[in-house]
């Protein structure tokens, strides 16, 4: 793979440090865009994979359950094909308008998709429309999802003072897995409160409902926001982009396919580590589905936690070698960590074999925002960021629990998912070596 250039140069500094009118806020800014906003934002978009045992009978039947649960993953995956396009569409937006006018816009287009999805009737009242719905509007939270990461990462390391960046950034990881948390806490909390057969019949809608206040809530979180002090210095002079996804495409191709190869990297083990462990042990080990969700916000939630600390320890080794690290304990704990959950004879056991892969996926999460960040001049960072790690996270995550799930009903094996975790691995290994050290 061809060599990217780093262009932290490109990072004004005088943007973070000598401004002080947005010294002062620049913490609260960096805490509210990177975490709270992506809090919300994860949690709506985890209950899917999450609920899928139940979705699964509802939107699409089958006398097998397993049939039901792999249909609904696979609409899971479907929705993922809307990230590249969103990220084409809200990354050019970030550029020409602004990054807080588009974290505002993903947030109500995200709440909005997931509200009436807890709205929408299953197969047995419209038919095959059920489906078709369900399928367009997770196409429409993938498309505003696309936005929303990329956003917060962009503005979170413009805004922040060039010695803090991957620690400060790390926050919006962290972020991301207190959704997970959050939306598997919420699920576990039902799973307690209702049956199995009201949790199939209405108790699922409840998670997807609660939405709808929490888009509000972040809505007005954001509303206060400034935008970040780069982009305002490089619309001040105007330097924007007119065309920004064409000149990432031919400015910016070996930065572009460095972002997709890291991106998958980070997205094979991620999302499997999100959701596909939790679908298998309620699904393949027949575990508790409430002593699932309550292990799953355990495992998750402290990554949520370490996440900044592996952002400290980026700082201090280096976020590139960071990543490199987390790559290769990937690349030899797969296997041995899919042995043990399909061997785990307690929850207890599996949670600790779930945890110690969401630990090296947090250091994966820690410095990545912001290497892949300083690959990217500001005029086109959103454009860049948002194509080439949405199209990584299409091609590894948003297909990856419905493949994991694939391979074991081919296969028959519960470790075959392991080989899809090295396989993406590997591609992002490759993809952080050619990459010179920028953080």
């Amino acid at each position: 793979m061809p060599t990217a250039e780093p262009v932290d140069s490109r990072l004004d500094d005088d943007a973070t440090e000598s401004a002080p009118e947005f010294a002062a806020a620049r913490g609260s800014r960096i805490a509210i865009a990177g975490t709270l906003g992506t809090v919300i934002e994860y949690y709506e978009f985890s209950l899917y994979g999450l609920l899928a045992v139940f979705l699964g009978p509802v939107f699409f039947p089958s006398h097998d359950p397993a049939v039901s649960t792999v249909a609904a993953l696979g609409t899971l995956a479907v929705s993922n094909i809307a990230r590249p396009v969103g990220g084409f569409v809200v990354g050019r937006f970030a550029d020409r308008y602004g990054r807080r006018t588009t974290l505002l816009l993903t947030v109500l287009v995200m709440g909005l998709a997931t509200g009436a999805i807890g709205l929408l009737p299953g197969y047995a009242i419209i038919g095959v429309a059920a489906p078709v719905l369900l399928t367009l509007l997770r196409f429409v939270q993938g498309f505003a999802t696309a936005g929303e990461l990329m956003g917060a990462a962009a503005y979170a390391v413009e805004s922040a003072p060039s010695k803090r960046r991957i620690f400060l950034s790390s926050f919006i990881g962290g972020g991301g897995y207190w959704g997970y948390v959050l939306a598997a806490v919420i699920a576990g909390v039902l799973g307690f409160a209702v049956t199995s057969g009201e949790m199939t019949s209405w108790g699922w809608r409840i998670p997807f409902l609660l939405c709808l206040p929490l888009a509000l809530v972040c809505l007005w979180l954001r509303k206060g926001l400034d935008d970040s002090p780069e982009f305002v210095r490089e619309k001040a002079r105007d330097r924007l982009s007119r065309r920004p996804i064409r000149d990432v495409f031919l400015r910016h191709p070996k930065s572009l396919l460095a972002v997709v190869g890291i991106s998958i990297g980070q997205s094979a083990p991620g999302y499997l580590g999100l959701i596909y462990v939790t679908v298998f042990l309620i699904g393949e080990r027949g575990f508790p589905k409430n002593e699932v969700y309550w292990g799953t916000a355990i495992a998750i939630g402290l990554a949520a936690l370490t996440t900044p600390l592996y952002g400290l320890l980026s700082e201090r080794v280096g976020g590139r070698r960071m990543l490199i690290g987390a790559n290769i304990a990937f690349l030899v704990l797969s296997y041995p960590l899919f042995l043990g959950l399909a061997h785990a004879k307690s929850i207890a056991v599996a949670v600790i074999f779930h945890t110690v892969f969401m630990q090296i996926s947090a250091a994966q999460a820690a410095p990545i925002w912001a290497l892949v960040t300083h690959l990217f001049p500001t005029r086109v960072r959103a454009s860049g960021m948002a194509v080439g790690y949405n199209i990584g996270v299409t091609v590894a995550g948003g297909f990856g629990p419905f493949i994991a799930a694939q391979l074991v009903l081919w296969t028959g094996s519960a470790l075959a998912p392991a080989y899809w975790v090295i396989g993406g691995t590997v591609i992002g290994l490759a993809s952080i070596l050619a990459v010179r050290r920028s953080v």
